[in-house]
């Protein structure tokens, strides 16, 4: 890692660090003056301490993130390194909760964005298809606005999103700032890996292909309502005429299918460099950070969202407490396997393409590849 990226990171983990501690001690001395940040549900640290404990170890785990952080170095040594992982950990436990939603109804609004903008990069490198794709894309979009109400789905997407996004922020700080003292504390600039690191790299594709197919089970479901048989559908609900619902669980499954293929991305050649036929990126490198930096976070927000609804599903909150819920829950959202699975190969992803580098430096150079790769 090179001096500027180790200052981002410092200044993200200090910045953050100290932002979550103010929060944490105002909380601590004036309970119910943020009131307002809790638009989320109580993350898995609120289950089971009181507020004034809960405040406590939030401004503990702020106040020892930015002293990790400012006690930066090119190499940090083990105890700096499991402070990191502890405080990282304690910070996931704090995470507000009930982000999956909020998260896939998000997503779902960015993958009909991203895919607008991949037809206008298609049209100036390829006229005919990119034309081609903008019809259907319009053509889909009179049809989800005339037929399905995508119009109202919109405003109500909109209106609960700006009513959760101050708890929303918060928890998007506790992720990131945990991803950070992770990242800051593992960067090895002599390039040495240990058995784990190691074992990653080598089964990374593996790795990611488990992570991707986390996404068959819910984009199954979803596109089974297109059917006479829906999955996971309201019980005694005609979805034809509901077509806002109908759209709404549509939308969910093909975000969730965009996100196994971006998954997938960290193994095919695509996630390296970019396709040629997106005009002005075409054959140029992925920026290492941008696939790393939201896969990193999802695979926290996952983790942590797919432990928060084990918990819920056990003492009964969240299903009816059965087996059967369970098993289904399990199933058909696996976070808690896709989130450490994408970890991983986020991981591997990164490692990989230092790997890359250093072989075409090593090619432009002549210089020794360093050892324990």
């Amino acid at each position: 890692m090179n001096a500027k990226n180790r200052l981002i990171l410092t200044i993200v983990i200090v910045g953050g660090s100290a932002l979550l501690a103010l929060a944490a001690l105002v909380r601590l001395v004036a309970p119910g003056a943020l009131a307002g940040l809790d638009t989320l549900s109580p993350s898995l640290a609120q289950h089971v301490l009181a507020d004034a404990p809960y405040a406590a170890l939030g401004l503990a785990a702020g106040l020892a993130g930015a002293a990790i952080g400012l006690a930066r170095r090119a190499a940090s040594p083990a105890p700096v390194r499991v402070a990191a992982a502890i405080v990282a950990v304690v910070l996931l436990l704090l995470t507000p909760g009930g982000m999956i939603p909020v998260a896939g109804y998000t997503f779902a609004m960015v993958t009909l964005i991203g895919v607008v903008a991949l037809a206008v990069l298609l049209v100036r490198r390829h006229p005919v298809w990119g034309l081609a794709l903008i019809a259907v894309l319009a053509a889909l979009a009179t049809w989800a606005v005339v037929g399905m109400q995508a119009a109202r789905l919109t405003e109500n997407f909109v209106a609960s999103l700006l009513e959760v996004l101050p708890g929303l922020i918060l928890a998007v700080m506790h992720l990131v700032v945990a991803i950070a003292l992770v990242v800051q504390v593992s960067a090895n600039p002599q390039r040495t890996r240990g058995a784990v690191a190691a074992w990653v790299l080598r089964h990374r594709v593996a790795i990611t292909i488990v992570a991707a197919c986390c996404a068959v089970p819910y984009t199954f479901a979803r596109a089974s309502w297109l059917t006479p048989w829906p999955l996971l559908a309201p019980s005694g609900l005609d979805l034809a005429e509901k077509p806002m619902v109908l759209l709404t669980g549509l939308s969910l499954g093909a975000a969730m299918l965009a996100g196994g293929v971006l998954t997938l991305g960290l193994i095919l050649p695509w996630g390296r460099r970019f396709p040629r036929w997106m005009a002005g990126a075409g054959g140029r490198p992925v920026p290492v950070a941008l696939a790393a930096v939201p896969a990193s976070v999802i695979a926290a927000l996952f983790t942590a969202g797919g432990i928060d609804w084990l918990v819920s599903l056990t003492n009964g909150s969240l299903g009816d407490g059965s087996v059967a819920m369970f098993v289904e829950f399990m199933l058909v959202f696996p976070f808690w396997l896709w989130g450490p699975a994408l970890g991983l190969a986020t991981w591997g992803y990164v490692m990989d393409r230092e790997d890359r580098a250093a072989d075409v430096r090593t090619a432009r150079t002549g210089d020794p590849v360093p050892a324990g790769r």
